[in-house]
């Protein structure tokens, strides 16, 4: 039973061992400084820069059907979503009190006529006996003056039937465009006002809409609204189809900024196809408008660029290490790194006074070691930059990426390094003004 126990207990501590020492096998990357170390080779690929938005859809032309007449609505044939020609039917009004009126300006019509014709002809009477000298000048005078007044009324005749004849039309209100009811505002039965007499406006009946192209509204950040510019490409999701894509171009670009929420916008319009018409007026969508597309050029990391304070801390970082592991201090920065007076008077992080983009750095692989080299970067998304100069294909980098415990602490540490009760964690009590 003892010798049971003992063999138990010297495979647990074998087991145990084993496991221990296959823990310490598994070394994590290099960290320097509490960073993780590893390289990069240069190549060239396609870079594309988007600049994303928030958006909504609306109809490129839409028109709010309103009538000219008054009245009941006694037919009214198309519902929210149909599709309507130029001239379709819309609505009917009640035409009775119009229509009598139409019939009455006609018979007014045909009795100014008839009174003209009645004048000519006692006016031809009229100046016969003129003639014969059996009426004065004053009564062939009056004839004409009726003669005229005759035709006077017939035009007014004639008037009142054309208006008449329009109000009698206008009891039909019809589509002035092609496209989709969007909105349908009364039903049959419905008192409405005329869109002409009456001071408010009129009662709205539908709305209208082309929907065979429509606009998009995108709230484009201020900080990014300086790469968008009108014809570029732009990538339309809408969230009600997730899974179908819509492409456009950029229109138009917002002159004034909107301010919501101290949250500066501009609005870019964007013209979309959709002759499926599967957008809708009103939908939320997501917009990428791309404002770069590069082919086979060269790339970097983003991760990798530098400014020259951080630079500065990788060079340091690595001579600790070499001095660490008895390699000696490396040779001092090169003179394209050494702080200009720009740099100075920018707080030392590269950025120029005059708003210039700041200096960027990368650690360059080279025979003597790992060495900073300046780079001129172009176009950059979320993970890669273009380089322009500084840099080639091929060419090693070295990158440095904080490793999560690390920045826990550092930020850890800056937290306490900000309270001045705390004076033990690295950092120095803030000193007081005399006399306070």
């Amino acid at each position: 039973m003892k010798e049971q126990q003992f063999l138990t207990v010297l495979l647990f501590s074998a087991g145990f061992i084993l496991i221990s020492c296959q823990k310490s096998e598994e070394k994590p990357a290099a960290l320097v400084a509490g960073q993780q170390m590893r390289t990069v080779t240069i190549a060239r690929g396609d870079l594309s820069a988007l600049v994303s938005a928030t958006g909504k859809i609306e109809p490129i032309s839409k028109v709010e059907v309103k009538s000219k007449a008054s009245g009941q609505i006694i037919a009214m044939p198309v519902e929210e979503g149909d599709r309507v020609e130029r001239g379709s039917l819309i609505a009917r009004i009640d035409e009775t009190e119009t229509r009598n009126a139409y019939e009455q300006a006609l018979a007014d019509l045909e009795v100014a006529k008839a009174t003209v014709a009645q004048t000519a002809s006692n006016i031809k009477r009229q100046e016969e006996m003129f003639n014969r000298g059996l009426i004065s000048h004053a009564e062939i005078d009056q004839m004409r003056l009726e003669e005229v007044r005759a035709r006077a009324q017939l035009v007014k005749a004639q008037t009142e039937l054309s208006t008449m004849a329009t109000r009698l039309k206008d009891c039909t209100v019809r589509s002035p465009i092609p496209g989709i009811v969007l909105q349908k505002n009364v039903a049959d039965g419905q008192i409405i006002s005329s869109g002409i007499n009456s001071v408010s406006g009129g009662t709205l009946i539908a709305s209208v809409a082309k929907m065979d192209s429509v606009y998009v509204y995108a709230e484009v950040d201020e900080v990014d609204v300086g790469q968008v510019q009108i014809g570029q490409i732009a990538k339309v999701v809408p969230d009600a189809f997730p899974d179908n894509v819509f492409y456009g171009t950029v229109l138009r670009i917002a002159p004034l900024a909107q301010v919501v929420q101290n949250v500066t916008t501009f609005n870019v319009t964007v013209i979309v196809p959709n002759p499926d018409r599967k957008l809708k007026a009103g939908m939320n969508t997501t917009v990428d408008i791309t404002v770069a597309d590069k082919r086979d050029v060269v790339l970097v990391p983003k991760e990798a660029l530098k400014d020259l304070r951080e630079i500065r801390a990788q060079m340091m970082a690595l001579n600790a290490a070499d001095s660490s592991a008895g390699r000696g201090r490396r040779d001092a920065p090169p003179d394209s790194m050494r702080a200009s007076r720009r740099d100075r008077t920018s707080g030392g992080n590269g950025a120029s006074a005059n708003g210039l983009a700041p200096r960027r750095f990368v650690m360059l692989k080279t025979e003597e070691g790992y060495r900073p080299r300046p780079v001129e970067i172009g176009v950059s998304n979320f993970d890669y930059a273009e380089v322009l100069n500084g840099v080639q294909e091929g060419e090693t980098i070295l990158m440095f990426s904080s490793s999560r415990a690390a920045a826990d602490r550092e930020a850890f540490m800056n937290r306490m390094r900000g309270m001045s009760g705390f004076s033990g964690f690295g950092g120095q009590q803030q000193q007081r003004p005399a006399g306070r």
